[in-house]
């Protein structure tokens, strides 16, 4: 009993360093500002609870200093790259292919006071090449895309990271197979099978895929974890050893 109370306990504390702090009216005044997806709001208000991007912007403190380069592929309104500021980091940027999502990015990091290097730009056949970077961090977006693949994100940016680098994501399970449902959208699930769309996680892997997968662009897996979300998710970072 004891265990589980600091097992509650730790998480309850590890969602509090998570959250970051806004005025619900600057924040509904950015989405109707910039016309961006409701998505971009509920990602500021509920951040704490998405353990997906939660621990690889962890894992990205303890793993290099604050002084990195650390670039975000599919930044959205910045969420992540603005709670990695608020711990000292300085040296960000992303980019996203949604104009709206990079405008609200842009009036986020005025509320903060931050100062992140952002460009509109399509993160699978990107016109800007992120130099030099530290950490390379991709959450909550590939998986979304027809057609994507994690090799797509390792071919597209593996040598963007410096060596001794490292790229930090996450990968929807293969766990999801088995779940009721699972080839079609969420969103659907109560409709008739003949108006439902497919499922909006494209591809899913096991750990030994995604391992497999790095290791053929020089990369090696230095942390992984297994969540308990829906759907069920891994997350990782792989370190760039060649």
């Amino acid at each position: 009993m004891l265990d589980k109370a600091v097992c509650y306990v730790n998480g309850w504390l590890q969602s509090f360093r998570h959250k970051l702090y806004i005025s619900q009216t600057y924040l509904a005044w950015c989405s109707k500002k910039t016309n961006a997806s409701w998505w971009h709001a509920y990602a500021i208000k509920h951040r704490p609870w998405r353990p997906h991007v939660c621990v690889p912007c962890e894992w990205i403190t303890q793993l290099v200093p604050s002084s990195a380069h650390v670039f975000e592929a599919g930044c959205g309104s910045g969420a992540n790259l603005i709670w990695l500021q608020q711990k000292g980091f300085q040296n960000l940027g992303g980019s996203d292919i949604a104009v709206s999502a990079i405008e609200m990015c842009n009036l986020l990091a005025i509320y903060y006071k931050a100062s992140i290097n952002t460009v509109v730009d399509d993160a699978l056949h990107p016109q800007f090449m992120p130099k030099n970077v530290d950490v390379l961090l991709s959450v909550n977006w590939l998986y979304h895309i027809p057609g994507a693949s994690l090799d797509d994100m390792f071919d597209v940016y593996g040598e963007c990271v410096n060596l001794g680098g490292y790229m930090a994501f996450d990968c929807i399970s293969a766990r999801y197979n088995s779940k009721p449902n699972n080839n079609y959208h969420t969103a659907d699930v109560r409709l008739p099978p003949a108006k439902r769309r497919p499922s909006e996680y494209t591809f899913r892997m096991t750990g030994r895929e995604v391992e497999t997968c790095a290791s053929k662009y020089g990369y090696m897996v230095q942390k992984k974890r297994e969540l308990r979300t829906f759907p069920p998710r891994d997350v990782y970072i792989a370190k760039r050893c060649f």
